[in-house]
């Protein structure tokens, strides 16, 4: 990471992987710098909602990192929320603008239900309200770092794990929690993810360059054995099993009569093979990110953690 004698901000203090960027990049910054957090999160210091206007930054900036959401179960995010947000960051930063701006977008941008390895040469065709805003913001950034010589980098990132995960990764750790998730017998399907420690390990190392990479942990998890981690990582939660014809009968019944999580969307889902590539992002920065899974079933969690 190559930083000039200016700050760094953060920008989405309120989204729960700002507090592991910041431990990365706060180790990395010269000892005159200093890394600012801009959000409406209790970690904030610049405490400031993007929606509302144009917030006043108490430095110039040469490195912005921008994380503006990460659960697309906020329904107030939209292409038009989206881009009205940035563009008031963009505005305060025009007076100093920063040599490196990093995006944190998704792999929703590219709007595949299913598919195998998918990279970056894919063209971004978003169906959901969330992968349409985030392209928005993709789309809007290249335009005004070109503009104003900014090298711009893009991360997107597979499913998020990590301590206040959103969006899936929520909702199956709520029904692992409660004890409503199944397994689905004969389940040989496939998802990529990556622990939020390793994103913010790539965002670090794509501080000064210009590009759109995916992020993921490379190991393509079988969805049994995610599952199984997360039980794990919440004390060791049992899972039970259900046979794929009973599955079938069961998400019938459910999309007529609404009586379990399981209908016929969610089995789909659940059965189908959704990987991401990243391996343009090792091959060119030596990211090497952790296996969640691992991670999950190994780290010592203390009351330091995240």
């Amino acid at each position: 990471m190559t930083l000039t004698d200016k700050d760094v901000l953060i920008a989405g203090a309120q989204e729960f992987v700002a507090p592991y960027i910041y431990n990365v990049v706060e180790k990395a910054v010269p000892d005159d710098a200093r890394v600012w957090m801009l959000g409406t999160g209790e970690l904030a210091g610049i405490r400031f909602d993007l929606h509302s206007g144009v917030p006043v930054l108490p430095a110039a900036m040469s490195v912005v990192i921008y994380c503006d959401a990460l659960d697309d179960r906020d329904r107030r995010y939209t292409p038009e929320t989206a881009v009205g947000a940035v563009k008031n960051l963009v505005a305060a930063l025009e007076p100093n603008v920063p040599v490196s701006f990093v995006y944190i977008s998704s792999a929703e941008v590219y709007g595949v239900a299913s598919g195998t390895n998918v990279d970056e040469t894919v063209m971004p065709s978003p169906v959901s309200r969330f992968g349409k805003a985030k392209l928005a913001v993709e789309e809007f950034l290249a335009q005004w770092c070109a503009d104003n010589h900014v090298k711009l980098a893009t991360l997107r990132p597979a499913m998020i794990v990590g301590t206040g995960m959103g969006g899936e990764l929520r909702t199956l750790v709520n029904r692992i929690y409660r004890g409503s998730y199944r397994h689905i017998a004969d389940n040989d399907a496939k998802v990529s993810v990556v622990h939020a420690t390793s994103l913010a390990d790539a965002v670090l190392a794509v501080v000064g360059r210009s590009g759109v990479w995916n992020v993921t942990d490379g190991a393509d998890t079988s969805r049994h054995d995610l599952a199984e981690a997360l039980a794990w990582r919440m004390g060791n939660k049992r899972i039970f099993t259900l046979q794929q014809p009973k599955a079938r009968i069961i998400a019938r019944v459910n999309d007529w009569l609404p009586l379990f999580w399981l209908d016929s969307k969610a089995l789909e889902a659940e059965l189908s093979t959704k990987t991401l590539s990243g391996a343009l992002l090792m091959a060119e920065t030596g990211f090497t990110p952790v296996r969640t899974v691992d991670y999950l079933r190994t780290h010592n969690y203390d009351e330091s953690s995240l």
